[in-house]
């Protein structure tokens, strides 16, 4: 077993900081990140970190609170389109007879367009936590649900398998004991992916205006910023528009890290074991 790169637990720092700052958000933040207090656009000082906005609320505040929205929401997602894809994809991959109907359904999803999608859908719903949470849950779940599929397609085939339904254990059982395990390898990559795509995806929306209605996020932070005209003609737009857009991006390159690492020590594994069995040879 190799170790891991140090990429990956500086990533898993990094994520562990941003949860870390969503969970002590009412400690962490000085002020109200909804109610002005200062003075408009006034320049970062020691009463306001980080400066205040055109209705003077304090953005130290607002980045702080967003996190708590930003990373609950991807987490959310996250956990709910890991719980999809995994039944959905054992059910594929273990009953031949629904395999065809489940992975054409997926194909069907997978093929749409998912931006226009989303936009539909929120308009016709509302925007809201609940809804956006599950509607990018249900866009996100096909790739994985078909990687589940087929390692359950490979893995129903082995000798372990066929001896357990041969002594007449359940379905059930053998979905269970020897299938779901056989896809745990996949896991911290879906993971990862599907925590980039949703806070990416989240404060897309939030920017559009789309997002949790009343809720301060860093893609909220982004639209409320734009909504100003003359925004880069103040001297304040880089407190504006840098402080959400920073964590946006902190908070993506940490899972790509953590992708980055875990994928790497595979390819290195992998290629420890092929020249392991060239020596033998």
């Amino acid at each position: 077993m190799g170790r891991r790169p140090r990429i990956f637990w500086i990533g898993c720092a990094l994520l562990a900081g941003f949860i870390a700052v969503s969970t002590l958000a009412p400690v962490i933040a000085p002020y109200d990140p909804l109610r002005p207090v200062g003075p408009p656009l006034s320049s970062p000082a020691r009463e306001h970190l980080l400066g205040t906005n055109d209705i003077g609320q304090d953005i130290f505040s607002q980045v702080v609170y967003g996190t708590r929205s930003s990373v609950l929401v991807a987490m959310a997602i996250t956990a709910l389109s890991t719980m999809l894809s995994w039944m959905i994809g054992l059910v594929s991959g273990f009953v031949r007879q629904l395999e065809g109907l489940l992975m054409g359904c997926t194909d069907l999803l997978l093929a749409l367009p998912d931006l226009p999608l989303v936009l539909l859908v929120l308009t016709l719903v509302g925007p809201s936590r609940l809804s956006v949470v599950l509607v990018l849950a249900f866009l996100s779940w096909p790739a994985f649900a078909r990687v589940v599929s087929a390692v359950v397609i490979v893995a129903r085939s082995s000798v372990y398998v066929e001896a357990s339904r041969s002594i007449g254990a359940p379905s059930g059982h053998v979905m269970l004991r020897h299938l779901l395990p056989a896809t745990l390898d996949v896991l911290p990559t879906k993971l990862v992916l599907t925590m980039r795509y949703a806070v990416f995806a989240e404060s897309t929306l939030a920017f559009l205006g789309l997002g949790a209605g009343g809720t301060v996020s860093w893609g909220w932070m982004l639209n409320v910023a734009f909504r100003d005209p003359l925004l880069f003609s103040r001297s304040m737009w880089p407190w504006l528009v840098l402080p959400p857009a920073i964590a946006i991006a902190a908070l993506i390159l940490a899972t790509v890290w953590i992708g980055t690492g875990i994928t790497g020590k595979r390819t290195r594994e992998a290629s420890s074991e092929r020249n392991a069995r060239f020596s033998v040879r």
